[in-house]
Protein backbone atom coordinates (compact mmCIF):
# COMPACT_ATOMS: atom_id res chain seq x y z
CA UNK A 1 0.00 0.00 0.00
CA UNK A 2 2.86 2.19 0.67
CA UNK A 3 4.21 1.46 -2.55
CA UNK A 4 1.20 2.60 -4.52
CA UNK A 5 1.18 5.83 -2.77
CA UNK A 6 4.42 6.29 -3.38
CA UNK A 7 4.11 5.29 -6.91
CA UNK A 8 0.75 7.78 -7.42
CA UNK A 9 3.14 10.50 -5.39
CA UNK A 10 6.41 10.22 -7.54
CA UNK A 11 4.01 9.97 -11.00
CA UNK A 12 2.23 13.28 -10.26
CA UNK A 13 5.48 14.71 -9.20
CA UNK A 14 6.79 13.96 -12.57
CA UNK A 15 3.35 15.60 -14.01
CA UNK A 16 3.76 18.80 -12.63
CA UNK A 17 7.18 18.97 -13.43
CA UNK A 18 6.83 18.73 -17.08
CA UNK A 19 4.09 21.16 -17.11
CA UNK A 20 6.32 23.74 -15.24
CA UNK A 21 8.83 22.89 -17.96
CA UNK A 22 6.18 23.41 -20.93
CA UNK A 23 4.37 26.53 -19.51
CA UNK A 24 8.30 28.00 -19.15
CA UNK A 25 9.11 27.29 -23.08
CA UNK A 26 5.77 28.50 -24.15
CA UNK A 27 6.57 31.63 -22.14
CA UNK A 28 10.02 32.19 -23.78
CA UNK A 29 8.76 31.50 -27.09
CA UNK A 30 5.98 33.97 -26.61
CA UNK A 31 8.82 36.70 -25.54
CA UNK A 32 11.04 35.87 -28.40
CA UNK A 33 11.46 38.27 -31.27
CA UNK A 34 9.46 37.49 -34.07
CA UNK A 35 9.98 37.78 -37.70
CA UNK A 36 7.74 40.30 -39.31
CA UNK A 37 7.47 40.48 -43.46
CA UNK A 38 9.96 42.40 -44.70
CA UNK A 39 7.25 43.47 -47.55
CA UNK A 40 5.06 45.16 -45.79
CA UNK A 41 5.75 48.80 -44.47
CA UNK A 42 5.25 50.37 -40.82
CA UNK A 43 5.18 53.22 -40.07
CA UNK A 44 7.67 54.21 -37.25
CA UNK A 45 6.06 55.97 -34.03
CA UNK A 46 9.17 59.07 -34.33
CA UNK A 47 7.30 59.95 -37.22
CA UNK A 48 10.56 59.77 -39.16
CA UNK A 49 10.71 57.98 -42.67
CA UNK A 50 10.36 54.04 -42.89
CA UNK A 51 13.45 52.53 -44.82
CA UNK A 52 10.66 51.23 -47.48
CA UNK A 53 9.89 54.96 -47.97
CA UNK A 54 13.38 55.24 -48.17
CA UNK A 55 14.12 52.78 -50.84
CA UNK A 56 10.68 53.47 -52.86
CA UNK A 57 11.51 57.58 -53.02
CA UNK A 58 15.37 56.66 -54.35
CA UNK A 59 13.98 54.19 -56.89
CA UNK A 60 11.31 56.35 -57.97
CA UNK A 61 13.62 59.40 -58.77
CA UNK A 62 16.45 57.61 -60.00
CA UNK A 63 14.02 56.03 -62.80
CA UNK A 64 13.52 59.63 -63.63
CA UNK A 65 17.01 61.37 -63.96
CA UNK A 66 17.39 58.20 -66.31
CA UNK A 67 13.80 59.21 -68.22
CA UNK A 68 15.88 62.98 -68.04
CA UNK A 69 18.80 61.18 -69.92
CA UNK A 70 17.35 58.80 -72.38
CA UNK A 71 15.13 62.23 -73.63
CA UNK A 72 18.27 64.42 -73.23
CA UNK A 73 21.63 61.92 -73.88
CA UNK A 74 24.84 63.59 -73.51
CA UNK A 75 27.76 62.27 -76.43
CA UNK A 76 30.55 62.10 -73.67
CA UNK A 77 28.17 60.04 -71.22
CA UNK A 78 26.65 60.80 -68.35
CA UNK A 79 29.19 61.21 -64.73
CA UNK A 80 27.07 62.64 -61.95
CA UNK A 81 28.81 63.64 -58.30
CA UNK A 82 26.36 62.92 -55.60
CA UNK A 83 26.71 64.41 -52.46
CA UNK A 84 25.59 62.88 -48.92
CA UNK A 85 21.95 63.42 -48.34
CA UNK A 86 21.23 66.38 -46.17
CA UNK A 87 18.45 65.76 -43.03
CA UNK A 88 16.60 69.25 -42.60
CA UNK A 89 14.33 67.43 -40.75
CA UNK A 90 13.25 67.20 -36.90
CA UNK A 91 13.98 63.60 -36.50
CA UNK A 92 16.38 61.00 -37.36
CA UNK A 93 15.81 59.74 -40.98
CA UNK A 94 18.25 56.99 -42.35
CA UNK A 95 20.28 59.50 -45.45
CA UNK A 96 22.53 56.85 -45.81
CA UNK A 97 20.06 54.02 -46.92
CA UNK A 98 18.40 56.66 -49.50
CA UNK A 99 21.91 57.42 -50.74
CA UNK A 100 22.98 53.40 -51.30
CA UNK A 101 19.01 52.73 -52.71
CA UNK A 102 19.35 55.83 -55.03
CA UNK A 103 23.09 55.05 -56.42
CA UNK A 104 22.60 51.65 -56.86
CA UNK A 105 19.21 52.24 -59.07
CA UNK A 106 21.46 54.86 -61.14
CA UNK A 107 24.15 52.37 -62.24
CA UNK A 108 20.96 50.04 -62.83
CA UNK A 109 20.24 53.10 -65.35
CA UNK A 110 23.24 52.43 -67.00
CA UNK A 111 24.05 56.15 -64.92
CA UNK A 112 27.75 56.43 -63.33
CA UNK A 113 28.38 58.43 -60.16
CA UNK A 114 31.91 59.75 -59.92
CA UNK A 115 33.72 59.21 -56.50
CA UNK A 116 35.14 62.83 -56.17
CA UNK A 117 36.07 62.28 -52.39
CA UNK A 118 38.63 59.41 -53.68
CA UNK A 119 40.37 61.09 -56.31
CA UNK A 120 43.35 62.51 -54.32
CA UNK A 121 43.54 58.45 -53.59
CA UNK A 122 43.15 57.43 -57.09
CA UNK A 123 45.69 59.80 -58.03
CA UNK A 124 48.41 58.67 -55.91
CA UNK A 125 48.07 54.57 -56.75
CA UNK A 126 48.24 55.80 -60.74
CA UNK A 127 51.87 57.96 -59.46
CA UNK A 128 52.81 54.37 -58.35
CA UNK A 129 51.32 52.34 -60.91
CA UNK A 130 53.99 55.20 -63.17
CA UNK A 131 57.13 54.43 -61.18
CA UNK A 132 57.50 50.98 -62.98
CA UNK A 133 57.56 49.20 -59.48
CA UNK A 134 54.00 47.27 -59.89
CA UNK A 135 53.33 45.21 -62.67
CA UNK A 136 50.57 47.21 -64.47
CA UNK A 137 50.89 50.77 -65.20
CA UNK A 138 47.50 53.07 -65.28
CA UNK A 139 46.99 55.52 -67.33
CA UNK A 140 45.72 59.31 -65.59
CA UNK A 141 44.04 59.92 -69.01
CA UNK A 142 41.12 57.56 -67.79
CA UNK A 143 40.02 60.05 -64.87
CA UNK A 144 36.44 60.89 -65.47
CA UNK A 145 35.08 64.08 -64.30
CA UNK A 146 31.43 64.81 -63.38
CA UNK A 147 29.93 66.40 -65.75
CA UNK A 148 26.38 66.87 -63.44
CA UNK A 149 26.00 67.43 -59.58
CA UNK A 150 22.93 65.93 -57.79
CA UNK A 151 22.03 67.48 -54.17
CA UNK A 152 18.83 66.07 -51.77
CA UNK A 153 17.80 67.50 -49.13
CA UNK A 154 14.97 66.25 -46.96
CA UNK A 155 12.52 68.83 -45.49
CA UNK A 156 9.56 69.00 -43.66
CA UNK A 157 6.26 71.00 -43.24
CA UNK A 158 3.63 70.77 -40.69
CA UNK A 159 -0.31 72.03 -41.00
CA UNK A 160 -3.79 71.07 -39.89
CA UNK A 161 -6.69 69.65 -42.20
CA UNK A 162 -10.06 69.02 -40.36
CA UNK A 163 -8.73 69.77 -37.02
CA UNK A 164 -5.75 67.10 -37.53
CA UNK A 165 -2.42 67.97 -36.98
CA UNK A 166 -0.38 66.53 -40.37
CA UNK A 167 3.08 66.63 -41.20
CA UNK A 168 4.87 66.13 -44.64
CA UNK A 169 8.01 64.85 -45.53
CA UNK A 170 9.79 65.89 -48.91
CA UNK A 171 12.43 64.76 -50.69
CA UNK A 172 13.61 67.24 -52.74
CA UNK A 173 16.31 66.37 -55.34
CA UNK A 174 18.64 68.36 -57.65
CA UNK A 175 20.28 68.12 -61.37
CA UNK A 176 22.83 70.92 -61.97
CA UNK A 177 25.17 71.19 -65.12
CA UNK A 178 28.63 71.12 -63.93
CA UNK A 179 29.71 73.49 -66.78
CA UNK A 180 27.00 75.97 -66.77
CA UNK A 181 25.84 75.58 -62.65
CA UNK A 182 22.43 75.34 -64.32
CA UNK A 183 19.73 73.54 -62.56
CA UNK A 184 18.17 71.32 -65.32
CA UNK A 185 15.96 68.99 -63.33
CA UNK A 186 14.14 69.09 -60.25
CA UNK A 187 11.77 66.38 -58.29
CA UNK A 188 10.24 65.63 -54.96
CA UNK A 189 8.60 62.79 -53.38
CA UNK A 190 6.62 63.58 -50.35
CA UNK A 191 4.95 61.24 -47.76
CA UNK A 192 2.15 62.81 -45.59
CA UNK A 193 1.46 61.47 -41.85
CA UNK A 194 -1.04 62.37 -39.29
CA UNK A 195 0.86 63.72 -36.22
CA UNK A 196 0.96 60.70 -33.34
CA UNK A 197 -1.34 62.37 -30.38
CA UNK A 198 1.18 62.43 -27.45
CA UNK A 199 5.18 63.56 -26.83
CA UNK A 200 6.36 60.51 -29.01
CA UNK A 201 8.81 62.55 -31.41
CA UNK A 202 9.85 65.99 -32.00
CA UNK A 203 6.77 67.78 -33.19
CA UNK A 204 4.66 65.27 -33.38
Amino acid sequence: MKGTIYYILSGGMKNIFFSILLIGFLLQCSSSPKRLDNNEDYISDSGGLTSQELVKAANKLADEIGVYFQENPREDGMFLAHYPTRNDTSEQIQTELFDNAFVSKLIKNKIFTVRTKTREQSLNEIQFSLSGLTSNRLSIGKLKSPNFFVRCDINENMFTSDGEKIVEQSINIELVEVETTIAVWSEKVSYRKLAVRGNKGVGW
